[in-house]
């Protein structure tokens, strides 16, 4: 009997051992610690200017998704620019130049002429926060973050013509158009 029970150890044996390495070797997903990566996020600060660019894209898509564009903001060469697309939308000129309208619009701005409806934007109001003295850091503080806005529109996909890029101040009556 003894050497039954030495047999049935040796052949269980190495089973045994492969299936213990197997399960030490696999890779184990990391404990989820949710309040470790909130704790995280919190203890890095954004800044104001983080804030506002949120709240630009909060608010162009906001009034975008019942038109049928969506958009996203990003702060590159000195300028706030808004980019927006409309998958569904044709890819002519007329189609760019409308969604173009309706975020200046949407901003309070009349395309046609490029002026605000008063002194600044409803985008620029999105710049100010009551602990900021707007004077001390500018004389036309909402008027400069007017300035700085841009609309870019893409219809279409890029290749052999097959897309319409239009770009405007938006500030301004003025629309390029490009093909690519």
């Amino acid at each position: 009997m003894g050497r039954t029970t030495m047999r049935h150890r040796r052949r269980t044996g190495p089973a045994a051992l492969a299936a213990i390495i197997l399960a030490a070797l696999a890779v184990q997903p990391a404990a989820a610690d949710p309040a470790a990566v909130v704790a995280k996020l919190r203890n890095t600060p954004a800044s104001l200017f983080d804030l506002s660019l949120a709240r630009l894209e909060a608010e162009v898509n906001g009034n975008g998704n019942g038109r049928g564009f969506d958009a996203f903001v990003n702060y590159q060469d000195g300028k706030i620019v808004i980019f927006a697309t409309a998958p569904r939308a044709p890819v002519t000129e007329k189609a760019c130049n409308g969604i173009i309208d309706a975020i200046k619009a949407a901003a309070g701005v009349d395309p046609k002429t490029g002026n605000p409806e008063q002194p600044a934007s409803s985008y620029a109001s999105l710049f100010a926060y009551p602990e900021i003295d707007q004077a001390a850091v500018d004389d036309t503080y909402m008027e400069t973050v007017d300035s700085m806005f841009v609309v870019q529109v893409t219809l279409g996909t890029a290749g052999d013509g097959k897309a319409i890029t239009c770009r405007s101040r938006l500030l301004s009556p003025d629309v390029a158009f490009q093909r690519s």
